[in-house]
C-alpha cells in the first residue's frame, strides 16, 4: 500500500485536536478515521484495521496507554505491525517513557507542529512497508544484512526526515544467545538487532526513537528475568540528534563506549555516556 493511500485512525477526546490532526493528514491524501474516546477508538481500530494510529493519552472510558497495549497485542496476534504515535500535553521525560513502555512507536507533545506530525507519520509508514511482519517474533532481524549498510540507511533517513534514531548495545558474554532470543519479545517490529563486534555483544537499532524510548528499551532488556540479566547483561545507550553524533558510526561507537562504562560497574548496569558518563542500575 502506498503511503498516501494509508488509513489513519485518530483517537482523541478533543474535537479541536481531532480536527487539527485530520486537517494535517487529509491534505497529504491519507484516509482519516476519528474516535472521541478510548473505548470507541479501540472498537473502530479492531474493525477497520488502520495502518497507523494517533492516540491521545488522557481520555474517558479507556486511557491511551491501555488502548495502546491492547492494540499492540491484537496486532501481534494477527501477525501485523501497527505503528502508534502517542499525543499528549504531558511531555515530560517520565510521561514519554511511560508512553513508549506501553508499546508506542513515537510520542509527540501537544501542541505539535503539523509538518512534524506529517513527517513522523510518513516515516513510520515507510518503515511499515519496508519491514516484513513476522508473526510471533516481535522483531525484524537479518543476519545477512550488513550492520554498517543498515546503520547508514537508518542514519540517512533520520537526517533527511529529522527523525530521532537510537542505538542500544547489549552485552552478556556468559549467555549471548539467551539474551538475543529473549530480546525478540521486548522490541518492536521495526527495531533491528545485529551481532556486535565484541563477543557476547548485540547492537540494537531503534528507528524513530528518542532518548527516553531508548532508555526504556535498555531497562526492559537489563531487568527482564528471561534475558540472562542475572548472568551479567548490561547495556549502553546513544542517540541522534546529539552534538557527539556527526556520522552513522558515531552512534554505535558511543553506545559501545556506554556499554563499556556499564560493564565496569558490574552486572545489570546501563551506561549513558552522552549524559556526563552516567551509569546506573535500574530498579527491578
Amino acid at each position: 500500500m502506498a503511503d498516501h493511500a494509508a488509513k489513519i485512525l485518530v483517537i482523541d477526546d478533543s474535537l479541536a485536536e481531532r480536527e487539527c490532526a485530520q486537517s494535517a493528514l487529509c491534505g497529504e491524501g491519507y484516509a482519516v478515521l476519528t474516535a472521541d474516546d478510548g473505548q470507541s477508538g479501540l472498537e473502530l481500530a479492531l474493525g477497520e484495521e488502520p495502518d497507523l494510529v494517533l492516540l491521545d493519552v488522557v481520555m474517558p472510558r479507556l486511557n491511551g496507554l491501555e488502548v495502546c497495549r491492547i492494540l499492540k497485542a491484537k496486532a501481534k496476534s494477527r501477525g501485523r505491525y501497527l505503528p502508534i504515535i502517542m499525543l499528549s500535553t504531558r511531555n515530560s521525560a517520565n510521561a514519554r517513557v511511560e508512553g513508549l513502555r506501553s508499546g508506542a512507536d513515537d510520542y509527540l507533545g501537544k501542541p505539535y507542529d503539523a509538518e512534524e506530525l506529517r513527517v513522523r507519520v510518513r516515516g513510520l509508514l515507510h518503515h511499515r512497508v519496508d519491514q516484513p511482519t513476522r508473526a510471533g517474533s516481535g522483531l525484524a532481524t537479518s543476519e545477512a544484512t550488513n550492520l554498517e549498510a543498515r546503520l547508514a540507511e537508518e542514519f540517512d533517513r533520520a537526517q533527511r526526515y529529522e527523525d530521532p534514531l537510537a542505538c542500544v548495545c547489549v552485552g552478556d558474554p556468559s549467555s549471548p544467545d539467551e539474551v538475543r532470543v529473549a530480546m525478540r519479545h521486548l522490541l518492536r517490529q521495526i527495531d533491528v538487532v545485529f551481532p556486535g563486534r565484541a563477543a557476547g555483544e548485540h547492537v540494537v537499532l531503534l528507528p524513530n526513537t528518542h532518548f527516553p524510548g531508548a532508555l526504556a528499551v535498555a531497562e526492559r532488556i537489563v531487568t527482564a528475568r528471561d534475558t540472562g540479566a542475572d548472568a551479567g547483561a548490561s547495556a549502553g545507550v546513544a542517540f541522534y540528534p546529539h552534538a557527539d553524533v556527526r556520522r552513522a558510526q558515531d552512534l554505535v561507537d558511543l553506545a559501545s563506549e556506554s556499554l563499556g562504562h556499564a560493564q565496569q560497574q558490574g552486572r545489570g548496569y546501563i551506561g549513558l555516556v552522552q549524559h556526563q558518563g552516567y551509569v546506573y542500575s535500574p530498579q527491578r
